[in-house]
């Protein structure tokens, strides 16, 4: 047996793993998937390198505070879990997992992302939410190939300009930070179908009339005073949250929202909707609580799919007669 097996064996039986892990030198280097979840792990030994065939790695849940320099060595890995840990930095030699596609590195103590980690580009998915990363560098332009992104509950105040490569990404999650503008490379993403501001400082926004897939848009708590782009291209558009903004109106072309189900535009400063929102009969779900509303249009009564209305703390304003709500705040 090698002193890098015989290491990690020791390691093995110190933490007790022996009932879920091998200790047999042949099996330890064939192992493909090992899940070391909620094992109360507090290191890892730089011997883990030994399992050169590891393709899935879980350590989510465990009290890391740091990933070995040996996980570099694990070429084969294409699925990292570190979500809940933590971990305050990551080794320059996470570099060297060339063919890592899922990193989860959610719930972590991360602030900045060490140069090399730009080289991982064949990832697809990456979760770093919940960390308190400030920056991100231009590299970030290298992860191409992403379709998922979650940099939500971040320390960010700017993003460098790096969408413009990321065609096939569909799911981008930048609530929570300090953002006060957004790259305008945004625009440049072709198969968006989910974007979540929420949470941010955005008093204005880039066009995102090219998003014509975008099925989910989120910009609630933030500081706009106007959707300056036209609604009305983002034809796929199901779900639109508006919430904790400084709206005064809304513009006329979301009445051309053909797929639109849920709107809600709650503590804002409305005082009227567009006279034509009758015209969104796909709406399912209406929330225009805390404005300064005192009357509907009349178009109102055309929304036929309306089954859930919430609209308390406006003007005096009353609940319409629509037959089939099934839920109003306001009797």
């Amino acid at each position: 047996m090698s002193s890098d097996i015989g290491n990690f064996v020791k390691w093995i039986r110190a933490n007790g793993l022996t009932p879920i892990m091998s200790v047999f030198e042949d099996d330890l280097e064939l192992l493909t998937h090992l899940d070391l979840s909620k094992r109360n792990i507090k290191d890892l030994p730089e011997s883990i390198g030994v399992l050169k065939n590891l393709s899935v790695l879980k350590l989510s849940n465990n009290r890391l505070r740091k990933l070995p320099k040996a996980i570099g060595e694990l070429k084969n890995l294409r699925n990292l879990q570190c979500e809940n840990n933590l971990i305050e930095e990551l080794p320059s030699t996470i570099g060297n997992l060339s063919n890592l596609m899922i990193l989860n590195l959610n719930v972590n103590r991360l602030k900045k992302l060490p140069k090399e980690f730009y080289n991982l580009k064949s990832l697809t998915r990456l979760t770093l939410a919940a960390n308190r990363i400030e920056d991100l560098d231009e590299e970030f332009k290298n992860l191409s190939k992403l379709l998922y992104l979650s940099l939500e509950t971040n320390e960010l105040e700017d993003l460098p300009d790096v969408f413009g490569k990321m065609q096939q990404l569909y799911y981008l999650d930048l609530s929570f930070n300090h953002l006060t503008t957004l790259p305008k490379s945004l625009s440049e993403i072709k198969e968006l179908q989910t974007l979540i501001l929420e949470g941010n400082n955005l008093r204005e926004l880039p066009s995102l009339e090219s998003h014509d897939m975008l099925i989910k848009l989120d910009l609630s708590q933030n500081s706009l005073k106007s959707l300056d782009f036209d609604l009305s291209k983002l034809e796929d558009l199901k779900i639109l949250l508006l919430d904790n903004n400084l709206l005064i109106s809304l513009p006329s072309k979301i009445c051309e929202l053909s797929k639109l189900t849920h709107l809600s535009v709650s503590s804002n400063y409305l005082e009227s909707l567009p006279d034509f929102i009758g015209e969104i009969v796909t709406l399912q779900e209406l929330d225009v609580e805390d404005n300064e509303l005192d009357s509907f249009p009349e178009s109102i009564v055309k929304l036929k799919n309306l089954k859930n209305l919430f609209i308390a703390n406006n003007n005096g304003l009353k609940k319409p007669a629509i037959a089939s709500l099934e839920f109003c705040d306001i009797k």
